[in-house]
């Protein structure tokens, strides 16, 4: 009877020992499943940010390179996309005030005399810049209706009375550095317009031709998807 008391007290010990084994392994394989969905979970994550922020750099490249002609409306040197970065148009309205253009604008956002310059295209079919000093609104002015466009009075220097349409703009570059791509208006600082994660080194904003832009976006975060973007963005003809 002893005998049978010990044999069943060693079998309890040991099924003991082999279920906490068992429990230590499951608890194992549990934290093992766990950080790989973290993991997976982190990747899939970084790869939707990284494919937002390619769309948005793609975007903003062929937009703005689009509206303009290579060597007269942008350059690209040492990395940087040097630009007239088109915000709006204005069409001449049928009736003129005594001082000032009256025009019908619509655009990006409202022209702004603090940063914007006008180009203007006259009346003999060349386009011409000026300075937009000022601008008021006026609901009274007799303007074609264009859906989206605002009557306004603007005034320029020097004033180009024979204005038949215009762009305004600002100056503004663009380059892929410090991990982000990044705008500056004017002569300001470098703003990011991306979060981080983007190699120096392995991107590159170079001409293609004389009317092109070749860009290559590399990003440092491992992901799902190719680590590396590039296309060509092409101005107008």
């Amino acid at each position: 009877m002893r005998r049978s008391g010990a044999r069943r007290g060693g079998f309890a010990l040991t099924e003991a020992i082999v279920a906490a084994t068992l429990l230590l392994m499951l608890v194992q394989v549990c934290w093992w499943v766990a950080a790989v969905q973290s993991m997976v979970g982190t990747r899939v994550a970084t790869g939707a940010r990284i494919l937002d922020e390619t769309r948005l750099i793609h975007h903003v490249i062929t937009a703005e390179v689009g509206q303009g002609r290579g060597g007269v409306d942008w350059t690209v040197a040492n990395g940087e996309l040097h630009l007239r970065a088109f915000r709006g148009t204005a069409f001449r309205c049928h009736t003129q005030p005594a001082r000032g253009l009256a025009v019908s604008v619509s655009g990006y956002r409202a022209p702004d005399p603090s940063k914007d310059s006008v180009l203007v295209l006259s009346r003999d079919g060349a386009w011409r810049p000026a300075a937009l000093v000022r601008r008021s609104r006026r609901g009274s002015l007799d303007c074609q209706k264009l859906a989206g466009f605002q009557a306004e009075v603007w005034y320029l220097d020097p004033p180009r009375a024979d204005l038949l349409v215009a762009a305004y703009y600002e100056r503004g570059a663009y380059r892929l550095s410090d991990g982000a791509f990044r705008y500056r208006r004017g002569n300001g600082g470098w703003q990011p317009l991306t979060g981080g994660g983007i190699m120096a080194d392995s991107t590159e904003l170079v001409p293609a031709g004389p009317n092109g832009v070749s860009t290559v976006v590399t990003w440092r975060e491992p992901s799902p998807l190719p680590s590396s973007f590039g296309w060509t963005s092409r101005g107008m003809r």
